[in-house]
């Protein structure tokens, strides 16, 4: 479970096997707890956190600068870091020009599958990134994708601009 406290702080409490709280360990805790923000530790580390989505084994957390934190298993690439190594506190997901689909974009809002992760940019576009074989992802494919990648704008999304997202399994 996350919160997201009125001073951009978040709290987490429950399971963490997996560190989907970001509290730097991997025990379960039964009471909200801070996730981690230390400087030089965190991706969340001076920044004010306007909104969180949780999935199955890992966390989100969208900044007032537009950017994405991610913590907790990315055993199939749901923390977006371009690798697949699990983090118990938050790390930033990939914007590495030229690699990541939210390259040089204002993420406006997040959303946490069960092993996915979906952002809405600021200029309406969305991109997904993790667990894909049923194409979760929306790029017209079932690879995985440890990077975040654009859904395809083809076809039902052709001249549209996305205003909401949501995720499920």
């Amino acid at each position: 479970s996350l919160a997201l406290c009125s001073d951009g702080t978040v709290a987490a409490w429950g399971y963490n096997y997996d560190g989907e709280l970001g509290t730097g360990t991997m025990i379960g805790m039964k009471v909200p707890t801070a996730v981690t923000t230390t400087d030089g530790v965190s991706a969340l580390a001076g920044k004010t956190v306007v909104a969180v989505a949780a999935g199955d084994t890992h966390s989100l957390a969208l900044t007032a600068d537009g950017q994405v934190a991610a913590w907790g298993s990315n055993y199939d690439g749901e923390l977006g870091t371009g690798s697949f190594d699990d983090s118990l506190v938050p790390v930033e997901v990939s914007n590495t020009p030229g690699i990541s689909a939210i390259t040089g974009k204002t993420v406006t809002s997040i959303a946490a599958g069960q092993w996915h992760s979906l952002a809405l940019c600021s200029d309406g576009t969305v991109s997904g990134w993790g667990y894909n074989s049923d194409g979760e992802l929306g790029n017209n494919s079932t690879t995985e994708s440890s990077l975040p990648v654009a859904v395809d704008r083809s076809g039902v999304l052709s001249g549209k601009a996305v205003v909401a997202i949501a995720a499920g399994c």
